[in-house]
C-alpha cells in the first residue's frame, strides 16, 4: 500500500469523525448517518489484510470518548462491523452498488441495536429510538462514499 493511499485513508477517518460529531438540530439529528462505519466499510473492502479488526480498537475507543460512553462499548460496535465485513468479504464484491448499501444498512442497523442495548443495560436509559434511520441514510450515501473513498483508493493504488 502506497503512502498516499495511507494519508488518504487517515484522512478519510478524520473528515468520517468530523462529519459525525457535526452538531445538528434535534430535528434532523435522528437523519444522522454513520459516517464513521461508512468510511471503515470503505477501507475494509480496499484492503481487508490492512485495515482489520486491530483498526476495531482504536477507533472504537475514540469514538466512546468523543460521545462520552463506556469504554468498550463501541469497540465492540466496530468490532461486530469490521468482523461481518470481512466474513461477507467475497461476496459484497459480487453485489451491484444497490445490494451492497442494503447489506450496509443491515450492517449499521445492527449496530445501532448494539449501542442501544449497551445503553440500556449500562444506563437504564429506555427512551425511543429510531435504529433505521441512521442505516437508511448511510445505505443512501454508500453509493458516494464507495465512489469517493474506494474508487479514490484503487486509483492511489496502481
Amino acid at each position: 500500500m502506497s503512502a498516499r493511499a495511507i494519508f488518504f485513508s487517515f484522512f478519510m477517518i478524520f473528515i468520517a469523525f468530523v462529519l459525525e460529531h457535526l452538531p445538528l438540530p434535534v430535528v434532523v439529528d435522528w437523519f444522522q448517518p454513520a459516517w464513521v462505519m461508512l468510511c471503515i466499510t470503505a477501507l475494509v473492502l480496499f484492503a481487508p489484510n490492512v485495515f482489520g479488526l486491530w483498526l476495531a480498537i482504536p477507533l472504537g475507543l475514540m469514538m466512546d470518548v468523543e460521545q462520552g460512553t463506556l469504554l468498550g462499548l463501541h469497540v465492540v460496535m466496530v468490532t461486530v462491523h469490521i468482523l461481518m465485513l470481512q466474513i461477507l468479504y467475497r461476496r459484497m464484491f459480487l453485489f451491484n452498488v444497490l445490494q451492497q448499501a442494503i447489506v450496509i444498512m443491515l450492517l449499521i442497523a445492527m449496530q445501532q441495536l448494539i449501542h442501544y442495548w449497551g445503553l440500556l443495560i449500562i444506563n437504564g436509559d429506555s427512551r425511543p429510538v429510531l435504529l433505521w434511520m441512521p442505516a437508511f441514510m448511510s445505505a443512501i450515501l454508500w453509493p458516494w462514499v464507495y465512489t469517493v473513498g474506494y474508487k479514490s483508493l484503487r486509483r492511489m493504488q496502481h
